[in-house]
């Protein structure tokens, strides 16, 4: 299969409907309120029933109840419930594909394994952005899901390559010709106008180099690092069975050291125990 070909099927791929296109345009306006956002959001009570769930969650460790679409949206921020209703719309587009031949849940437990070790490592760091590393976490293989969703097969193809060969993914692709993973990830995160500080580590996570030079060359470096270590973990499964490897040059634009690397690792497997609601969204109440 061709790049140009992929490119026109992914026309044919879910996108996010109007009501979660418009919570991604209200949580990127500045003039914009919590009304606005809580307004939107009201328009489908199924998200809305879905987020209040996962902002009640052990993962954001709340004092008490939240209620409220207004206050809950007071308390964790814009971008923040804007990365709640991507995870819902994420997770109902990923195990919507009937004829997928791969375990959907398990890769879905790797877009959050990545989401919530990217955020952690991004808090660790002091880094300000923290709501938008955990979305390039969440979608950073989203180009694996476009390949489920367009070829079943050829996703299954790459998956034994991967697994007999002991190699990454991404070379698994270039050895069957199938467009990779990265590319096709980063087309659809730029038809979901999500901005580049999303869509360059969606690109960049197996080619930190590459990116060196990026304004975003650390949210780039976090989650291929993210990424490494839920790998690493077997936190779900990326249908990557070897190859990976951890990028010195991640390690140097980021600045870390052995000694924060093990911290990091230990905190996180304590994280990722908080993150369970995010691998039942479909258990959510629907109102």
């Amino acid at each position: 299969m061709q790049l140009k070909d992929f490119i026109d099927k992914i026309e044919q791929l879910p996108t996010p409907d109007p009501v979660v296109q418009r919570i991604i345009s209200i949580a990127s306006d500045p003039n914009a309120s919590a009304k606005d956002l809580a307004d939107a959001m009201r328009l489908d009570p199924s998200l809305t029933a879905k987020v209040l769930r996962l902002v009640n969650s052990a993962y954001y460790g709340l004092p008490r109840k939240i209620a409220k679409l207004n206050e809950a949206i007071m308390i964790l921020g814009f971008k923040t419930v804007r990365n709640l209703a991507l995870s819902v719309f994420t997770y109902k587009s990923l195990t919507g594909s009937r004829n997928s031949k791969i375990d959907q849940l398990a890769l879905w437990k790797h877009f959050v394994g990545v989401a919530v070790a990217g955020e952690l490592l991004a808090h660790m760091l002091n880094y300000p952005n923290r709501e938008e590393v955990f979305v390039a976490g969440l979608l950073h293989d989203l180009g694996k899901l476009a390949l489920d969703y367009i070829s079943p097969e050829s996703f299954a193809a790459v998956a034994k390559v991967t697994k007999t060969l002991q190699i990454s993914f991404f070379e698994a692709e270039a050895k069957l010709n199938i467009p990779q993973h990265t590319a096709t990830g980063s087309l659809l995160a730029e038809r979901w106008n999500l901005p580049e500080i999303v869509t360059q580590p969606i690109s960049g996570h197996h080619d930190v180099k590459s990116f060196s030079d990026s304004v975003y060359a650390d949210v780039v470096s976090m989650v291929h690092i993210a990424d490494f270590v839920v790998n690493t973990f077997k936190f779900g499964d990326s249908y990557t069975y070897g190859g990976l490897k951890l990028s010195p040059d991640a390690l140097n634009v980021l600045a870390i050291k052995p000694k924060m690397l093990t911290n990091y690792v230990d905190k996180l497997k304590e994280r990722l125990a908080t993150a369970e609601e995010f691998l039942s969204i479909d258990k959510a109440v629907e109102v």
